[in-house]
């Protein structure tokens, strides 16, 4: 379910230049598991307990603990994490290290959880002559940094996509949604509904204006047309909203898509009934008890609408953020350096089933194409381009509304365009 990865990570890359507070910290330096005193490390994590991540990060915890002799104090918090934390560290306390994501840099900085972790970026991975740093693609390092630097150590990462079934369609690399839609009419025209769409998640329903948008408007559109009702007008916004139209016109969608019960479509485009859906990145591995035998789903990056334009990628990622005021920052460092080893990395993708940080970490069969996309991505944005943290009213009561009446074919693209104009100028006075 989306909305649990969502609980955890979303988006916000202009949100992360709202917090400020610099603090610094200690330098890590070298690799402190040399000679360095034995220390206890606190750490809180949102994981629930016996699930793929926290049995992982465990096992990690109790490789470290054998080998070096630091032990590590992991506490599973669930949610309401990201409060307990800065709760604790207002006061001074709180964990040494923490689980975070991309969507929480800003508050955590904001609070004074989170320092400079450069150092911690510069130290060495056991065994492998690298450091952190020289690991990770850099468009997951770009999307983890703020105009402070970087935000936490990534595990993970997520993206939207256009998944697909490749036993049916085994070559499928669409270099334009043009060349898609073509796909999905001729799909159509055999009597088969060839999207699937949960239109009762308004969420979902952006995916597709969103990366329209994206591929003829570039990165930060979405904060544009928040800021700006003059945005409204660019041709590159009407471009998107007449790409979008054609195919809500096609009739390509599955049958009272708007009225579905969530997961519905999701569930049946897994069964087999549809080919195609857009959706996160997460979605293989929440529909996989509910596959059809002969389902092989795989994911891309979705078809731009100006195939001339450089591409894009929606960049999520989990990781492990550090209490700026921890007493033990090169032992943290330390640890996070042994964690982010590729054997341990590489069990992101098979245990986890999501794509792993490293550039290096293969992830599942069903997600590498994406992964790819992600690693060659000439620009990178968050999902939604960040607009649900900075103006998050803007998309409660004019976007989200609009775009769900615009999926649904109540409105043409002129009307979409006009109307949301009309209602950012009134929103913004």
């Amino acid at each position: 379910m989306r909305n649990r990865v969502i609980a955890i990570a979303t988006c916000a890359s202009a949100v992360l230049a709202l917090g400020a507070c610099g603090q610094k910290l200690q330098d890590a330096g070298p690799s402190a598991s040399a000679g360095a005193e034995p220390a206890s490390l606190l750490y809180w994590g949102k994981w629930a307990k016996g699930t793929p991540q926290a049995n992982l990060f465990e096992s990690v915890i109790a490789d470290y603990t054998r080998q070096t002799g630091v032990k590590i104090d992991v506490q599973w918090l669930a949610q309401g994490q990201e409060q307990q934390v800065k709760n604790a560290v207002a006061t001074g306390a709180g964990p040494d290290f923490f689980d975070t994501a991309i969507d929480h840099t800003a508050e955590f900085r904001a609070a004074g959880v989170l320092g400079d972790m450069g150092p911690i970026f510069k130290t060495q991975i056991p065994g492998e002559g690298k450091t952190i740093e020289e690991v990770l693609p850099k468009s997951v390092i770009k999307a983890i940094s703020d105009d402070k630097g970087y935000g936490f150590v990534p595990h993970s990462v997520f993206s939207i996509g256009l998944w697909y079934d490749s036993a049916k369609y085994p070559d499928f690399a669409p270099k334009s949604f043009d060349e898609l839609l073509e796909i999905a009419k001729k799909e159509k025209a055999s009597g088969r509904a060839p999207i699937a769409l949960d239109g009762s998640v308004n969420a979902y329903n952006s995916f597709w204006i969103h990366q329209m948008l994206l591929s003829t408007a570039g990165p930060g559109i979405l904060l544009k047309l928040a800021a700006d009702p003059a945005a409204w007008d660019l041709p590159e916004v009407k471009r998107a909203a007449k790409a979008l139209e054609s195919l809500v016109k096609a009739d390509l969608f599955e049958p009272d898509y708007m009225a579905t019960k969530f997961p519905a479509a999701q569930n049946a485009w897994a069964g087999g009934k549809h080919s195609f859906i857009l959706n996160g990145s997460w979605l293989g591995s929440e529909t996989a008890s509910l596959r059809a035998a002969a389902v092989k789903p795989r994911v891309v990056a979705f078809p731009p609408v100006d195939p001339a334009k450089g591409s894009v990628a929606t960049v999520g990622a989990l990781g492990w953020g550090v209490n700026a005021k921890s007493k033990h920052q090169k032992a943290v460092a330390d640890f996070l350096a042994f964690a982010m080893q590729k054997k341990y990395i590489d069990r992101i993708g098979t245990d986890a089933a999501n794509i792993p940080s490293r550039v290096d970490s293969p992830a599942p069969v069903e997600l590498q194409q994406l992964q790819a996309s992600i690693r060659d991505a000439e620009q990178v944005t968050l999902d939604g381009d960040g607009v649900s943290t900075v103006q998050p009213k803007w998309l409660a009561d004019v976007f989200l509304p609009l775009d769900d009446k615009f999926v649904a074919g109540k409105l043409s693209a002129e009307e979409f365009l006009a109307e949301g104009k009309a209602k950012t100028a009134a929103m913004n006075g």
